[in-house]
């Protein structure tokens, strides 16, 4: 059996150019809430990207494997699901899970103001465990989501609910160990605590290139893709990253 395997970049190029149109958003009642705008803010601030732009590419990424049973491990405000069943290219069905009834609630409405409730599913589950059985996904999504959890037991869940051959895709920030990024990591975390009163994030722990591959590797997938979703500045830069590894 071939020993696991480390590919640098993706099946198709990323485009960094400027987001396209959101017409499922502009067209809701309600537009985009404050929490929306909240997290979109945010998500600009740690990663120095656009919100939607990202989100969008990671949907590419997952239609392009031509998979058609995917796991959105945080649905939030649905944002990612919403998208991705929106494509006519995607021919599949999206399982959306979050503990929080209110987001899902929203996420719902949203579903059925678009017509897209035969496509996405939007469930509440408080556990880590979720309520599917072994092997069910094709595709699990986790975006800026992995830096909240222990590793360990976030990557033997993915590992689970996955089918073999099944790919688990990682947006999340990599950060070099190098002094000058941890000094800059201590500041921001200062700010998330005690400025943004936000001390979940300010507690995330975030890992370098090689440690995530290990962990990936360690928790039992045989194939890792990454890509960096911004040029660094330096080499003491933490740069948001597509991370898919393949079981």
């Amino acid at each position: 059996m071939p020993g696991p395997r480390v590919t640098e970049g993706l099946q198709k190029k990323f485009d960094f150019s400027p987001p396209r149109p959101r017409p499922f958003l502009s067209n809701l009642g309600a537009r985009i809430d404050r929490y929306e705008e909240g997290v979109a803010r945010f998500f600009h601030w740690r990663t120095g990207l656009d919100y939607y732009a990202t989100v969008e590419q990671i949907v590419d990424f997952v239609i392009n494997t031509r998979r058609v049973k995917v796991i959105d491990l945080l649905a939030d405000t649905g944002t990612f699901a919403l998208n991705l069943a929106g494509r006519k290219a995607f021919l599949g069905r999206i399982y959306s899970f979050d503990s929080n009834i209110t987001l899902l609630e929203r996420a719902r409405q949203r579903a059925r103001h678009l017509k897209l409730q035969h496509v996405v599913e939007f469930r509440q589950s408080e556990e880590v465990r979720l309520p599917v059985e072994d092997g069910f996904a094709e595709v699990a999504v986790s975006i800026f989501h992995f830096h909240r959890h222990p590793a360990r037991q976030f990557l033997a869940e993915a590992v689970r609910i996955l089918a073999p051959e099944g790919h688990l895709v990682l947006a999340e920030m990599l950060e070099p160990k190098s002094v000058p990024n941890r000094l800059r990591w201590a500041w921001r975390r200062f700010q998330l605590k005690y400025v943004q009163k936000n001390p979940d994030e300010a507690e995330g722990i975030y890992y370098d290139r090689e440690e995530l591959i290990e962990l990936l590797f360690g928790a039992g997938f045989r194939q890792v893709i990454v890509q960096g979703l911004k040029r660094a500045s330096s080499p003491h830069e933490g740069i948001f990253s597509l991370v898919a590894a393949t079981k």
